[in-house]
C-alpha cells in the first residue's frame, strides 16, 4: 500500500494526453468481482431445479456459510464461497452498485493483490463476527446453526470502512440525489446496522456480517501490524520479499521536506490523483521532486 506499489510509480508507467480514467482503469479486480458475482447468480438461476428456490439450489447447499457446516463441519471454504452467492437480483444489484462506486478507488489506493486479499478477509471477518454473536446470549435467539449467510455485503462494508478512513470528507450522493459526506454516510449506516443486530430486526445476521466486515476493514488501515499482515498475505506466491527499510526511507523524505507523515501522504495522494486525471505531463517541477523523493 506504499507509494512505490502504485501504478503511477512504476517505471513503465506511460503518460498520455489529459483524459478522465475509465471506471476500472487500474482496478482489474473490481471489474472481475462484478463479472463473477453476476455470472454466478445467473448460474444459480439456470441450475435451480423446477419448483426449487435459490436457497435450495446446489450452489447454496455447498457454498453458503452456515455455522452448522462452516464451523461445526469445518467446511472452511464456505468462508470464501458465500461471498459470491446472492439471494436474488435486488441483493446482487445493491452489492454490485457499492462495489462499482467504491471498489476501484480502494483498489487503486492499495494495489490489486492487496485489495483482493483485503476484500476477501473482510468477508471472512463478517461471517466470523456473526458466528461470535450467535454464541452470545441475547443475540439471534430465533436463529439456528443452519441459517444461511450469502452475499458480498461483508466485503463491501470493509471497502466502505476503508473509503471512510482515507477520505472521510469526500462527498457522495445518497440515492443519487442527497449529497452527504462519507463520514455522515458511514456513521449513519453503522448506527442502523448496530440497531438491526441489537433489536434482532429482519436480517439481523446479515447486519452482523456487515458490522464484522466494517470493523475489520477499518482495523486493517488503523493498525500497522494488521495492515502489514494483509500486504504480506497478498504477496504470497509472488516472490516479493517484505521491504523492511521502507519506514527509514519515508522518514528521510519527511525530514527533507519538513512535512509530517500525514501531510506527506496527503500530498502524494493528491499528486497521484492529478496524474490519473490529467497525465504526468501536468505536474509542476515541485510535484515531480516530491514524487521522486517518495519513491527513493
Amino acid at each position: 500500500m506504499g507509494y512505490s506499489d502504485r501504478e503511477y510509480m512504476q517505471p513503465d508507467y506511460q503518460s498520455g494526453p489529459p483524459r478522465m480514467p475509465g471506471p476500472f482503469e487500474g482496478a482489474p479486480i473490481s471489474k472481475w468481482l462484478l463479472i463473477i458475482n453476476v455470472t454466478i447468480l445467473f448460474l444459480q438461476i439456470l441450475l435451480t431445479g423446477p419448483g426449487e428456490r435459490l436457497q435450495e439450489s446446489a450452489f447454496y447447499k455447498f457454498g453458503s456459510f452456515t455455522i452448522q457446516d462452516g464451523i461445526y463441519g469445518f467446511q472452511v471454504w464456505r468462508l470464501i464461497t458465500f461471498q459470491f452467492l446472492h439471494a436474488g437480483f435486488g441483493h446482487l444489484f445493491a452489492n454490485c452498485l457499492g462495489l462499482l462506486f467504491f471498489g476501484p478507488h480502494i483498489e487503486r489506493w492499495m494495489t490489486s493483490r492487496a485489495y483482493l486479499t483485503f476484500y476477501l478477509l473482510c468477508g471472512v471477518a463478517g461471517a466470523l463476527f456473526y458466528t461470535l454473536l450467535f454464541f452470545l446470549p441475547g443475540f439471534f435467539d430465533n436463529y439456528t446453526p443452519a441459517v444461511q449467510m450469502v452475499g458480498a455485503s461483508a466485503g463491501l462494508f470493509g471497502i466502505l470502512a476503508a473509503f471512510y478512513f482515507i477520505a472521510p470528507d469526500a462527498r457522495i450522493l445518497l440515492f443519487f440525489i442527497i449529497p452527504l459526506k462519507m463520514r455522515t454516510f458511514a456513521i449513519g449506516y453503522l448506527i442502523i446496522e448496530s440497531l438491526a443486530v441489537i433489536s434482532n430486526w429482519h436480517n439481523a445476521g446479515g447486519s452482523a456480517g456487515h458490522l464484522g466486515g466494517a470493523i475489520f476493514g477499518f482495523a486493517v488501515l488503523k493498525f500497522p501490524p494488521l495492515k502489514e499482515f494483509v500486504i504480506n498475505l497478498s504477496r504470497i506466491g509472488t516472490g516479493k520479499a517484505r521491504r523492511g527499510n521502507r519506514k527509514i526511507r519515508d522518514a528521510t523524505v519527511v525530514r527533507e521536506s519538513n512535512r509530517s507523515p500525514l501531510e506527506l501522504s496527503k500530498e502524494v495522494d493528491r499528486i497521484l490523483d492529478k496524474i490519473s486525471a490529467q497525465g504526468i505531463q501536468s505536474l509542476t517541477k515541485q510535484e515531480k521532486e516530491i514524487l521522486d523523493k517518495a519513491r527513493r
